[in-house]
């Protein structure tokens, strides 16, 4: 995979000037590419609480990826580091970017909802979502334009409607339609977040079970970032679900290569993919490649944890094999 050009301003006046860059190395999986922008980012700004939030983001961009928790424990102290900043940056002039400010409080308490809710604490991720939502609405009432704020309430907005059962005791539960708009609006004319509302947007438009959407969003995501496992995940997905088989078993092994040979690989999603390449075997009714991949996703390399949450996979694929013994 070849690593995106960096689109550096020419002058950077805050450490948000360079996200456009930093997000589009995350999307496409350029790790160190991504550690290079946050270097010179730092470099720049030292412990403005940019630059903190933008050393968040590429580790919770890592927890993601892999399905691990390797690095929460730091993730949640840059939050911490991120929302003082914010503070005291307030408390010494309360009128100096405050749009931006409100806006990074918000984004560090929705990155901090999002892993504990992860992690099963759903009732503090929610609440930090929550306050996560406070502060977009704060950012988008000083300045209107911040259309990066509207992709992080937009999120916020649709997840809520979308979950009734976990947060019906909330106040003002917001309609999906607003999400979708606030997302939609940021996808036109966020500055560093449109591909970032796209990534979100696909997924709920499988949600939605609105295909002809999905596969249009998919597209314009893998024609931006070609072979980025944030859009062909959820290409997967559209394909499993519209039984294609034949792609789905094509895409999974794109999938698998990269899993596979990554030095962050945890087995997490070698495990799953190796399941979606038996299923999809099967489907087509290739039987010995799907034994095949049965017996190596038993035999993937995996941390104990990955074992643990890969319970329900590592099973199927243990009763296929026993199906192909009592033939």
């Amino acid at each position: 995979m070849g690593l995106l050009p960096l689109r550096r301003p020419v002058y950077a006046a805050s450490p948000l000037d360079s996200y456009e860059v930093l997000f589009d190395t995350l999307l496409g999986q350029h790790y160190p590419a991504a550690n290079e922008v946050v270097r010179e980012i730092s470099n720049q700004f030292g412990d403005h609480p940019g630059v903190t939030y933008a050393k968040a983001s590429v580790i919770y961009a890592k927890l993601t990826d892999f399905e691990d928790t390797l690095g929460t424990a730091e993730l949640e102290y840059l939050i911490e580091q991120c929302l003082t900043g914010c503070s005291n940056w307030a408390k010494r002039s309360r009128d100096s970017a405050a749009a931006e400010r409100e806006y990074l409080t918000g984004a560090a308490y929705s990155l901090s909802g999002l892993t504990r809710h992860r992690q099963g604490k759903v009732i503090d991720g929610v609440r930090r979502l929550m306050a996560s939502r406070t502060h977009f609405d704060r950012a988008i009432d000083l300045d209107p334009e911040f259309y990066d704020a509207y992709v992080g309430r937009g999120a916020y907005r649709y997840t809520a409607a979308s979950n009734l059962g976990v947060l019906r005791w909330l106040p003002f539960v917001p309609s999906k339609r607003e999400g979708w708009k606030d997302l939609m609006l940021g996808l036109e004319r966020a500055r560093f977040s449109r591909f970032m509302a796209l990534s979100s947007m696909v997924w709920l438009a499988l949600q939605e079970k609105n295909y002809t959407l999905a596969d249009s969003m998919v597209r314009a995501g893998l024609e931006r970032f070609p072979n980025s496992r944030t859009f062909l995940m959820p290409k997967l997905s559209l394909e499993k679900r519209t039984e294609k088989w034949g792609a789905a078993r094509g895409t999974a092994l794109i999938l698998l290569r990269q899993y596979e040979t990554h030095e962050l690989n945890n087995g997490y999603e070698v495990i799953g993919l190796y399941r979606t390449l038996m299923e999809c075997s099967d489907m087509l009714g290739d039987s010995e490649s799907a034994v095949s991949y049965a017996r190596a996703g038993l035999a993937a390399q995996a941390t104990p944890y990955t074992l643990e949450r890969r319970s329900e996979p590592l099973f199927a694929m243990r009763e296929r094999l026993l199906r192909e013994e009592q033939k």
